[in-house]
């Protein structure tokens, strides 16, 4: 079995059109040509009173013409960046499709970072009112540094960001990195995170808290705010936002941790069109319910990503439209990455 290294990956990454292979995967899933079954979570607590997790996440996908089938396999200690380590980290292991057997293994790290910028990054290009200018991240690790030089590498019209994080040394160094490279945008260590998240047309939270604090009126009109780290927003900014997207709503649906999915459990979510039984109760009216016998959800899930990469669900329907995507993660976008990695290795 192939073994590739972090710098194995970050070197072959460079040659993989990310952004361009999570657009193809969602195509796929949209036509059917995915298996995605329910991830797997073992979680336990650490002897210095730490909660830890490991992840399984396998997938199958067919791009190009051919199928790829793998797992991730990502674990977590919450108490790794005190000790001068990162939170997650994992690997990917690719399958033969014809013996079953392993094939490549591949480190995760940077693989699971750039397809969840790419993500972000496709979400937004989909959803935004214009091109955005003002940019609010919320945490300052990998993955806030990945979605901004996805982000930057991108889109020209950026002109400053907005970056917040607890520990502030750290919001401050990476402001510093990145404004040495991208010398055309202002960077702006904000005090908290509600100065970063005002007025910001887009808004990427990336941290590790289980607690919403990003209030509803936080969020401007015609921002669009992607839910990365999945708990950041308060029930009442989900339920205020105009549109909710998600990746995938099976996720969302099966999930008994992250705030949608508690939310959906409680009967407060109403799934996007396509996966609505039709004694559904109403969609929600942001203007004010009107009384009835049925309890009516305080959040309408209007589409998933494949809908909108396919086209066939509209977008951003008025440029007031304040919008949160959603993105649980789907395993699909990092084995399909992984595989083009591996045939960029093997060329």
């Amino acid at each position: 079995m192939l073994q590739l290294t972090d710098a194995d990956v970050a070197a072959l990454l460079e040659k993989v059109d990310v952004v361009g292979t999570v657009r193809e995967v969602f195509l796929a899933h949209a036509a059917g040509r995915t298996v995605l079954p329910e991830e797997s979570c073992l979680r336990w607590t650490n002897d210095e009173g730490e909660s830890c997790r490991s992840l399984n996440m396998p997938g199958l996908v067919e791009i190009d013409g051919r199928r790829i089938a793998g797992t991730k396999i990502i674990n977590a200690s919450l108490g790794n960046p005190d000790r001068g380590l990162a939170r997650a980290g994992g690997l990917i292991l690719l399958f033969d499709l014809t013996t079953a057997r392993p094939v490549c293994a591949l480190d995760a790290a940077h693989i699971s970072a750039g397809r969840t910028a790419a993500v972000s990054v496709l979400a937004t290009e989909l959803l935004w009112a214009a091109p955005a200018r003002t940019v609010a991240v919320v945490g300052a690790g990998a993955l806030a540094e990945a979605h901004l030089n996805l982000a930057l590498r991108r889109w020209s019209s950026v002109r400053r960001v907005r970056i917040h994080d607890r520990v502030p040394e750290r919001a401050a160094r990476l402001a510093e990195r990145l404004g040495d490279t991208y010398r055309t945008v202002a960077f702006d260590v904000a005090a908290d995170a509600e100065q970063a998240v005002r007025e910001a047309e887009l808004i990427i939270p990336v941290t590790t808290t289980t607690s919403g604090y990003i209030a509803a009126d936080w969020i401007a009109e015609g921002a669009v705010a992607v839910n990365v780290s999945l708990d950041d927003l308060t029930p009442d900014a989900l339920a205020a936002a105009d549109q909710v997207v998600v990746d995938d709503w099976s996720l969302v649906a099966a999930d008994t941790t992250r705030i949608l999915g508690r939310m959906h459990r409680a009967g407060d979510v109403l799934p996007p069109p396509r996966h609505r039984t039709p004694d559904a109760p109403d969609a929600p009216d942001h203007r004010g319910s009107p009384d009835g016998p049925r309890k009516r959800p305080a959040v309408e899930v209007t589409a998933e990503l494949c809908d909108l990469v396919g086209g066939t669900t509209a977008g951003r329907t008025s440029a007031t439209d304040r919008i949160v995507v959603n993105p649980f993660g789907m395993s699909l976008h990092d084995v399909a990455v992984a595989g083009r990695i591996y045939q960029e290795f093997l060329k």
